[in-house]
């Protein structure tokens, strides 16, 4: 009876053993994933990656109240792959999210922005922005892409100014937003 038991048990464990290989294994065939028919497999785009690094050294955040003319508020940041290996593009936006403008339909043309750039140490594209008005809705101020280890420096500036003559309907009129830098639908290219 011992014996039989003990057959048993040890046929138990060989037919549990066998199922959970059985499962592994169609569980490994049936995800993974071969890629056949690329002659050049270091074409591939990678749609998902990280940027390396923003800093916004004066915050993102831009409320203006009373604003007089001549008067301006800049925000500076830098957009940077920190990896020292890095080798691929990173494409981004620099987008200013508005939340509310009451200023830029009576300011007669005066309520502008602008954004400078700097550091392109590594074959890069830096966005810029001329001077232009400051619109009522969100959108892009400007695209850039970061090849490889690089940092982009950039200046925004927005505000009135001064028409020299009145003003006086931009009185008690407000600004409200935010900027923000997301990776564009391109996302990171490798660059081999």
């Amino acid at each position: 009876m011992g014996e039989i038991k003990g057959q048993t048990i040890f046929l138990s464990i060989v037919g549990i053993c066998t199922l959970l290989v059985a499962i592994v294994g169609a569980t490994f065939a049936w995800f993974s994933i071969t890629v056949t028919g690329n002659e050049n497999p270091t074409d591939i785009i990678i749609n998902s990656g990280t940027l390396g690094q923003v800093n916004f050294n004066d915050g993102t955040t831009i409320d203006i109240k009373s604003l007089m003319p001549g008067t301006f508020t800049t925000k500076t940041f830098t957009v940077s792959q920190t990896d020292p290996s890095a080798t691929g593009k990173i494409s981004y936006n620099i987008v200013l999210n508005v939340k509310s403008n009451t200023l830029s339909p009576v300011s007669e043309g005066a309520f502008v922005h602008s954004l400078k750039s700097s550091g392109n140490n590594n074959g890069g594209t830096l966005a810029s922005l001329s001077e232009t008005l400051v619109p009522e809705n969100s959108y892009i101020i400007g695209s850039g892409i970061i090849e490889g280890y690089e940092s982009h420096r950039y200046e925004y500036t927005i505000g009135l100014k001064n028409l020299n003559i009145n003003q006086n309907a931009a009185q008690g009129k407000t600004f409200s937003g935010y900027l923000s830098v997301v990776l564009t639908n391109d996302g990171i290219q490798s660059n081999n």
